[in-house]
């Protein structure tokens, strides 16, 4: 089974992806993250759509997640535009299926089934955390 972890940061998606054949792998590839650098620039983008689908397309993966950000949170802490719009360029995806976990739940998980790999790169930690849950949900 195929999982794919995403974490949605401002205008940049963090992704994760792990197989497990037996044994668990990390097989996010060159796809580690991903930046919309002009939301308002059609070109920008469908070029932002068009390589996260081929990307999905590429890798076939059976679970998609996205981990779901506070929407009411106020003042400094509260999410990016653009970041919803990220959220729904990758919901839209007509292939696969995407869900959304919460931070608590992914903490209670974590909680009693320790990451039994450790990602890449730091920044990768929470889609890590949330392709792990994929597959073991």
């Amino acid at each position: 089974m195929k999982t794919l972890g995403i974490e949605i940061k401002g205008n940049v998606a963090v992704f994760c992806a792990i197989e497990d054949d037996g044994a668990i792998a990390d097989i996010t590839g060159a796809m580690k993250k991903l930046e919309l650098k002009d939301d308002e620039s059609s070109v920008e983008v469908n070029k932002f759509m068009d390589t996260i689908y081929s990307y999905f397309k590429d890798m076939q993966f059976d679970k998609i997640g996205i981990v779901k950000r506070n929407k009411s949170v106020k003042a400094k802490f509260r999410v990016s535009p653009i970041s919803f719009k990220l959220e729904g360029f990758i919901q839209i995806y007509p292939d696969t299926e995407i869900c959304f976990v919460s931070p608590q739940s992914l903490r209670a998980f974590m909680k009693k089934n320790p990451l039994p790999f450790t990602p890449k790169f730091s920044y990768q930690t929470s889609s890590a955390e949330l392709a792990y849950y994929l597959l073991q949900n």
